[in-house]
């Protein structure tokens, strides 16, 4: 361990933190697309708000997806949606939806034309959802810049996520028309911005049963990509600015860009939800509904968020999606009994060899991996 060399990375990181603190005046949030117009970096921009009571119900909503069995040709995972309603933060049993949408998403790999594409199929674990994908949307070519990295072609498995994301669209969509009414509120984990060839098809879909019902349909990130025109972190350079104005109370800010962008219809704000949150947090309202909407509107909507996101092990992030978070994540020991339950239903013998010998194809590196603990 050369001691040296770590303090100088020490150092490095101390100038960086200096800097830091400095808001530079000519400073603005970088976008590489030029379908973003980014606003630059003002203090005036900051505007305090209160947590409000609000009667209207509050969706938060999710989703998970895990491998189960995985080869070059084919594919086997498990993708779950769950959502939650909240009045006066206060858990609302649904009307006529279950909280929980649960699927098997089989995947493989097709060739055409010298190309590959990928295939895959949903199986709902209950009829009554009543949810599928678009036929023409279950095949996605391997190098889909979408899903690709440059010069390689995508690996199988992404198909579950892609399938997770579309689905995470059409149970919003089924959420707001079976369960919400007109001034109620949907959150979405994550942003509004669509990436994966064909998903603005059901995002636009999910945006138009809001505007019928009068539904608010938010987003907000965890994470935050985004940086400045001086290369750091946009999230960190407006909590800075942010925590100067209104220090210890809650804020927004707003206007970071005007969105002309097709897959990304929305306002993007950042606000921080919890007076002593140390998190600010990326968060978006569907462009046409945050255009009907006054200034008095937007913060009655982020002071009812406000009210949710005062639990002490997370202050400043809605419990709804925390709640969320929890139930849609699948864990191991989930995917250990779907994949133990999968594979003891296969009472073929040359079945089983079919799919050990496509597995072993890829598990090589856990074999390297389960040798470390020996």
């Amino acid at each position: 361990m050369n001691i040296e060399i770590i303090k100088d990375i020490i150092n490095l990181i101390k100038s960086e933190e200096k800097y830091s603190h400095d808001l530079l005046s000519d400073e603005e949030p970088q976008f590489s697309d030029k379908r973003y117009s980014p606003f630059p970096l003002n203090k005036n921009y900051v505007r305090e708000f209160e947590v409000r009571d609000n009667d209207k119900k509050v969706t938060y909503i999710d989703g998970g997806n895990i491998e189960l069995l995985s080869s070059p040709s084919f594919f086997l995972g498990l993708v779950r949606i769950y959502f939650n309603i909240f009045k006066k933060n206060k858990a609302v049993i649904p009307k006529s939806l279950p909280q929980t949408f649960e699927f098997y998403i089989f995947g493989k790999s097709v060739g055409k034309e010298k190309d590959i594409d990928f295939y895959f199929k949903l199986f709902p674990f209950s009829k009554e959802y009543k949810i599928d994908i678009e036929e023409t949307d279950k095949t996605i070519n391997s190098r889909d810049p979408s899903i690709s990295n440059g010069n390689f072609r995508a690996e199988l498995g992404l198909v579950c996520g892609i399938a997770r994301r579309f689905l995470e669209w059409k149970v919003s969509e089924l959420v707001i028309e079976k369960e919400l009414e007109n001034g109620d509120i949907l959150v979405r984990d994550g942003s509004l911005q669509t990436a994966i060839t064909g998903e603005s098809n059901y995002s636009k879909k999910a945006y138009l049963a809001a505007e019928k019902k009068g539904v608010t349909f938010c987003g907000i990130a965890k994470r935050s990509r985004l940086y400045t025109s001086k290369g750091r972190s946009l999230s960190y350079a407006i909590k800075l600015l942010g925590n100067k104005v209104c220090p210890r109370k809650l804020w927004y800010y707003y206007p970071i860009a005007e969105i002309n962008h097709p897959d990304h219809s929305a306002e993007m704000y950042y606000v921080k939800f919890h007076p002593s949150s140390r998190y600010t947090f990326r968060f978006e309202i569907e462009k046409n509904r945050a255009k009907t909407l006054q200034k008095d509107d937007i913060e009655l909507l982020l002071g009812t968020i406000a009210s949710n996101s005062v639990d002490i092990r997370f202050p400043g992030y809605p419990y709804g999606l925390v709640d969320a978070d929890y139930i849609a994540r699948i864990r191991g020991d989930e995917k250990e009994t779907h994949k133990a339950l999968f594979l003891s239903l296969c009472d073929d013998e040359e079945i089983i060899k079919f799919i050990d010998e496509n597995i072993s194809v890829e598990d090589a590196h856990d074999v390297l991996d389960s040798l470390q603990h020996m």
